[in-house]
């Protein structure tokens, strides 16, 4: 599979340079530190506020990087189709994000006393979410990558299309948190199903976005 291909490639130059890895996890943990120093009653939803501003710092590059290298044109002369591209850009991404959640999570919950009384569902919640948030940021990513102003245009579609996935993942996060389990299933539902529909669109867009 082509995809992983792709993924794999990306995976190993970065565990190479770690550039991205580090600058995620360190902007990560000073959000924390600012958050812990300035709020005097937090909300489990805080955490999803880290999450979302180190994604769009780290995530949505993946396909920028590629144009500020000059690989983007060689990934476009290969034999490699377009949404073999996009989908390992969006497992590159994944991984990552798996990587940031499994260090943050614990100190987010040690800073803040936020234990959740379900950890099982408030860790599929926050994956779940964060998974979505890759989908999205990585498919605009490809919608954006034409323009002189993608850096700046990208965060202004990015807040309003993936604001359904951070109201789902927040009401599903505090369910967890609480305890009060028994109606989660529809905002996840929500989250899955804007997920679904993200890679249907990157997919069916991917083809005309990456053509000259």
């Amino acid at each position: 599979m082509k995809f992983l291909e792709i993924a794999k490639k990306d995976l190993k130059s970065e565990f190479r340079t770690k550039n991205t890895i580090n600058f995620l996890f360190l902007f990560a943990l000073l959000s924390i530190m600012l958050f812990s120093a300035t709020v005097e009653n937090p909300e489990p939803a805080l955490l999803w506020v880290v999450f979302i501003f180190a994604g769009m710092l780290g995530y949505s590059r993946a396909f920028l990087k590629e144009v500020e290298t000059g690989t983007l044109d060689a990934l476009r002369i290969s034999p490699v189709s377009p949404s073999s591209i996009l989908f390992g850009k969006i497992v590159f991404n994944a991984v990552i994000m798996l990587l940031l959640e499994a260090v943050i999570v614990p100190i987010f919950m040690a800073v803040f006393e936020i234990y959740p009384k379900n950890l099982l569902m408030a860790l599929v919640a926050i994956t779940a979410g964060n998974l979505a948030f890759v989908i999205v940021s990585s498919s605009l990513s490809v919608l954006v990558i034409k323009s002189k102003a993608r850096e700046l245009l990208l965060p202004i579609l990015l807040f309003p299309v993936v604001f359904p996935v951070i109201l789902s993942t927040v009401q599903a996060f505090g369910m967890a948190v609480s305890g009060n389990v028994e109606g989660i299933a529809s905002p996840l539902s929500v989250v899955l199903g804007f997920s679904t529909a993200m890679i249907a669109v990157g997919y069916l867009t991917v083809d005309y976005a990456l053509v000259e």
